[in-house]
């Protein structure tokens, strides 16, 4: 007998094809950007063991880190700090002080104004580690007592690929006599406060984005960048 076989016309085929289509071009961005907060927080999180690991180690060799520095040379300082801890990194470019080797232009804020051109900046002591991560050191005093930072670190996790936005791929580690540790902690003491340096909607604060990175680390999200209610100790998430 007849039967009738059951198919799809061309018409019904690109209908389905186009549906899906806009369903993945709403879909994607999300996708792409979750993806790209979870790499940032994998490179940062490594780079902190890097950077606080070899800190110890160097500590180890030579116990009494006042000892590394003869004056509050900021210039000089930030080298010694860099060579005391060279042996414990793998670096693919020493470049000292001069300009060409980081990122040209600006850093941004977190709400996108300009705040420093560290390419320029003849002070920090710059070298680029061999995953890429463009890196400065700037250590303001010898006065190594109690806990206090006594200098930083910054970190460009991507390189020349990123945004070079404070909180985005640029973040900073405070130098201490005890270690290395990331800026914006909870419960910190000093004006680096998230609520204050970590907000995207904050347009007075100069260096808006410095205070993300305790936050980034610790949390294991970027959600700043997505909500303005976030708080360490009642919301660490927007959702």
């Amino acid at each position: 007998g007849l039967f009738m076989k059951n198919a799809f016309t061309l018409a019904e085929v690109l209908i389905t094809l186009g549906i899906i289509g806009v369903a993945a071009a709403m879909t994607m961005p999300s996708l792409i950007a979750e993806h790209k907060e979870k790499s940032t927080i994998a490179r940062l999180k490594k780079v902190y063991s890097v950077l606080d690991n070899a800190y110890m180690l160097a500590r180890n060799e030579n116990m009494d880190v006042s000892s590394w520095f003869p004056d509050d040379n900021i210039k000089n300082n930030s080298k010694i700090f860099f060579e005391n801890l060279k042996p414990y990194l793998n670096i693919l470019k020493d470049c000292g002080v001069e300009s060409g080797c980081l990122t040209e232009g600006y850093v941004k804020t977190l709400d996108g104004r300009n705040y420093n051109n560290y390419n320029q900046n003849s002070q920090e002591y710059r070298f680029i580690l061999s995953d890429g991560t463009q890196v400065m050191i700037y250590l303001a005093t010898s006065e190594f007592t109690g806990s206090e930072a006594i200098g930083n670190i910054k970190v460009d996790i991507d390189g020349y690929k990123g945004s070079y936005t404070f909180g985005k791929d640029v973040f900073i580690f405070n130098i201490t006599p005890k270690g290395i540790y990331p800026n914006g902690l909870e419960n910190t003491t000093s004006s680096d406060t998230f609520k204050e340096e970590c907000n995207k909607s904050n347009s007075t604060s100069p260096s808006n984005g410095s205070a993300c990175t305790a936050w980034v680390i610790f949390n294991e999200n970027m959600d700043y960048l997505h909500c303005n209610d976030l708080d360490w100790s009642t919301k660490i998430k927007c959702k």
